[in-house]
């Protein structure tokens, strides 16, 4: 991030998402000095060596480092960030990939899904609340990027001063649809087209597959050719209703490459900080999405002249009622909906109704437990519960 030497990037995990960034990264040219950090280095080296291959075809030999880590270990996280200095840290693990629960047969899956994102946030939140607690040991600078649902994981960090910088994904993932969808009905290419966008997970993963927002709150504003269209303009509900018809895309574990892209527009932005905006969850350990502005002074919340801050946040903050999140409080703890606490408890026989930050591994591990309780007697191979 300085203009005399490479960006050092550091990835920690090469699971689906972090081995498709790592893609991207490598066919991007983009001058960056990568380390990849592994749990299990030897299949890292594999899938490394993947992505190296593809760059290469392409015309990129950029190398890649590997370092073996292991986030539940602090120090020794700590001591690998404090020799490696990186600029960029990206967080790409979790206790529980998004996609497991998918593997269910479809009437479990129903079941499960109905109490929302949120329940499974203690087991999203273990190994980067680890990771920022190793970087603040040995106070680096680098600029934290979390991908493990950050819409609610980085607020709740927040209460404990462990908030990464900004998250990926979730809201970034609908904006293209969008903008094609508002291209399309204002017979313009979608190059002339920009939205500022702010919403929480729930709708951007609802309203691209439902084409509505079933009553989530949230704030759109279209631009084109950098002048606001006036709301009135545009059909809001028929926009949605062409994100999720002749602009539907491909989801689940195949559409995995639009979080990729993601991740690595932000990756990108952050190495060459030069006023760009990334639509992005978390930022500052706020609740939900939002339009980033990146720039070398640092991330900030983009806002239309039509919005403030205090109103998008509030946006954000009933919109993860839906997601089943209640409240984020000032120390961090997470309080669940009453809806997602009679899910967790009449579907997987767990009684949870909030938790604090320190208790997330505890309450990630009974999680699990119940989880691969309810995954077998419903059965889902045991492998693809893990």
């Amino acid at each position: 991030m300085t203009p005399d030497r490479q960006t050092k990037i550091l990835i920690i995990g090469q699971g689906v998402l972090g081995g498709d960034v790592l893609d991207l990264l490598l066919q991007s040219g983009a001058d960056l000095a990568i380390t990849v950090g592994a749990r299990n280095p030897e299949k890292a080296l594999q899938r490394i060596n993947l992505a190296r291959y593809t760059a290469l075809n392409l015309g990129h030999s950029q190398p890649v480092d590997l370092v073996g880590v292991d986030l539940m270990e602090i120090q020794q996280t700590a001591d690998l960030i404090e020799r490696l200095k990186p600029d960029i840290i990206f967080n790409a693990t979790t206790l529980h990939s998004w996609w497991v629960i998918t593997k269910l047969p479809q009437a479990a899956f129903a079941r499960l899904d109905a109490g929302r994102g949120g329940i499974w946030t203690p087991m999203h939140q273990v190994l980067v609340r680890k990771l920022m607690k190793a970087v603040r040991l040995v106070d680096s600078k680098a600029v934290v990027v979390n991908a493990s649902y950050p819409d609610v994981v980085n607020a709740s960090l927040a209460g404990e001063g462990l908030a990464p910088s900004v998250g990926i994904g979730n809201i970034a993932n609908a904006v293209p649809g969008i903008r094609l969808a508002a291209a399309h009905m204002l017979n313009l290419p979608p190059a002339a087209v920009d939205v500022r966008f702010f919403a929480h997970h729930y709708l951007s993963y609802r309203m691209p597959s439902t084409g509505g927002t079933d009553g989530a709150p949230y704030h759109l504003t279209i631009y084109v050719n950098g002048m606001e269209i006036p709301a009135e303009e545009i059909d809001h509900d028929a926009l949605f209703k062409s994100v999720a018809g002749r602009f539907r895309r491909i989801k689940g574990l195949a559409g995995q490459s639009v979080t990729a892209s993601s991740a690595t527009a932000m990756l990108l932005a952050l190495a060459n900080p030069a006023g760009q905006v990334v639509h992005a969850p978390g930022v500052h350990g706020l609740v939900g999405g939002y339009p980033v502005r990146i720039t070398k002074a640092g991330l900030l919340v983009d806002l239309p002249e039509t919005l403030t801050l205090e109103e998008a946040i509030d946006v954000n903050y009933h919109c993860q009622h839906y997601d089943g999140i209640e409240s984020i409080d000032v120390d961090g703890t997470v309080r669940f909906t009453a809806a997602s606490t009679a899910v967790l408890r009449e579907v997987l026989g767990y009684d949870l109704n909030a938790y604090r930050p320190e208790e997330c591994e505890e309450r990630a591990a009974e999680l699990a437990a119940h989880f691969a309780h309810y995954a077998r007697i419903n059965g889902m191979p045991s492998a693809e519960a893990s």
